[in-house]
């Protein structure tokens, strides 16, 4: 186990703080360590019965478009269920009478504590996007078939939308049986 020793916030910003410092290992040892720290986010695959809704978009982070379930940050006391109903809505235009809880995964705990919380939406009516000005959302739909095959030839390069899809699949290969 580890414990801070010391830390300091080096950057604070809109999405994310880091922090720096020492900490002290379980045999004493000091050691340093960066956090990026997150309020944490919601993800939502929706599913029409015959179709799973991805969104499209560019990652400036990776200078490419990128094929992802739809999710968002977490705001300040906003419950994750609430924020994936939310983005489901923005970015898709669905809204779902079923919204099942997937678990939660954590983005890359090697330096960041962002948890994501992962769901799937069922029982869909169309009502139209709601896409906040500075986002450029394209939806995809995607055969049950297709995703299937993405997931088993690990196509999915956003962690959290491979993940949501495989657990999604198996959510909706138990709820048959």
């Amino acid at each position: 186990m580890e414990k801070w020793r010391d830390s300091s916030i080096v950057f604070s910003g809109k999405i994310v703080r880091l922090r720096k410092g020492t900490v002290v290992l379980d045999d004493g040892t000091l050691g340093y360590r960066e956090v990026v720290e997150h309020s944490g986010g919601a993800c939502i695959l929706p599913f029409t019965g015959t179709d799973f809704v991805f969104v499209r978009q560019y990652r400036i982070a990776l200078e490419k478009f990128v094929l992802e379930a739809p999710a968002g940050k977490l705001e300040v006391g906003e419950m994750p269920k609430q924020c994936a109903i939310k983005e489901l809505r923005e970015e898709t235009g669905f809204e779902a009478k079923q919204v099942v809880s997937l678990g939660g995964i954590y983005a890359s705990v090697g330096y960041c504590n962002e948890l994501i919380h992962l769901y799937l939406a069922l029982d869909l009516t169309q009502l139209g996007t709601r896409l906040e000005p500075e986002e450029r959302i394209e939806p995809v739909h995607r055969s049950i078939e297709l995703v299937r095959k993405q997931v088993a030839d690990f196509s999915f390069e956003d962690s959290k939308t491979a993940v949501v899809a495989q657990r999604a699949l198996a959510w909706l290969d138990r709820a048959k049986n």
